[in-house]
């Protein structure tokens, strides 16, 4: 698509042959819009975020598979999201942090700390990292930040 292009990305993939036996887009689920503050909650535009740009990764098959770390929209297990949960495989890259999702506390979260870097071997996501994305650190900082805290 070009840039002002507003045609579903699916329906244009379909248009030009590059999908087939696409089922009606009514019947495709979708994400909420993450910058869509009026018609969806924190919560829902914090998990679409990470679905869209840690899921690819973080799924079950995913390179992060052993992390333990799922972030598909569809998780609810607490620990699966990473809220209370002890990282398994991220070295240095934890910045001396204890947990996943500090709930109430992005401060001391690691899944804030790395995406809010660009060092090579803590930035999350790894590839192609130059730039901190801002309005998405912003996002999950309040997201962890509005979590009820277990103190």
């Amino acid at each position: 698509m070009r840039l002002g292009d507003s045609i579903n990305q699916l329906a244009k993939w379909v248009s030009l042959g590059r999908v087939v036996n696409m089922p009606d887009l009514k019947n495709v689920p979708q994400l909420p819009v993450w910058t869509d503050e009026n018609r969806f909650s924190l919560e829902q535009r914090a998990r679409a975020y990470l679905d869209v740009n840690c899921g690819h990764c973080h799924t079950k098959g995913g390179d992060a598979y052993n992390t333990g770390l799922f972030l598909d929209y569809d998780v609810k297990i607490p620990s699966h999201l990473g809220i209370g949960k002890a990282p398994v495989s991220a070295g240095g890259g934890a910045g001396g942090l204890d947990f996943d999702v500090v709930p109430g506390d992005a401060k001391h979260s690691i899944l804030l700390y790395r995406m809010n870097s660009v060092e090579p071997g803590t930035a999350m996501p790894e590839l192609a990292r130059s730039i901190i994305h801002k309005e998405g650190v912003d996002l999950i900082r309040q997201w962890i930040n509005n979590m009820p805290s277990k103190k």
